[in-house]
């Protein structure tokens, strides 16, 4: 019972500080590496504005995806434990064998490259073009 108040006080203590405590007027500069790192990471950019969390979460998303095709085979955690090898454990043959169960698991080209693409070029647009309009 512990275990579930704890949080639920700290999340409440958490939106009460961000709701209820008023903003103050920013008065220092943004960072030296601060564009660099609106460039790398979508979202955090106030270019943004309301998406930004949405945008970032993707991007998220798509970096790991990526990382576990390169290291998995498979975009997918889950594919890794739950992957039955048909042929040894079901005496089943398999066309292509595990070719064939790692393309059931892989999503096509255009959500693993060209949609982290056209993200990454949409927030260097946007990342540019606030920086010309500041």
């Amino acid at each position: 019972m512990l275990a579930t108040i704890i949080p639920v006080a700290l999340l409440l203590y958490a939106a009460a500080i961000l709701f209820f405590i008023p903003t103050r007027e920013v008065t220092q500069p943004p960072g030296r590496f601060q564009m660099a790192w609106e460039m790398l990471f979508p979202g955090i950019s106030p270019a943004w504005r309301m998406l930004g969390g949405l945008v970032l979460v993707a991007w998220c998303y798509f970096v790991l995806q990526d990382l576990l095709i390169l290291k998995i085979g498979s975009p997918y955690v889950i594919a890794t434990v739950a992957l039955p090898n048909l042929k040894s454990a079901y005496g089943v043959p398999v066309p292509g064998g595990e070719a064939f169960s790692k393309a059931l698991f892989r999503p096509s080209w255009v959500w693993m490259y060209l949609a982290p693409a056209i993200l990454f070029v949409a927030n260097l647009f946007l990342v540019l073009r606030a920086r010309r309009r500041a």
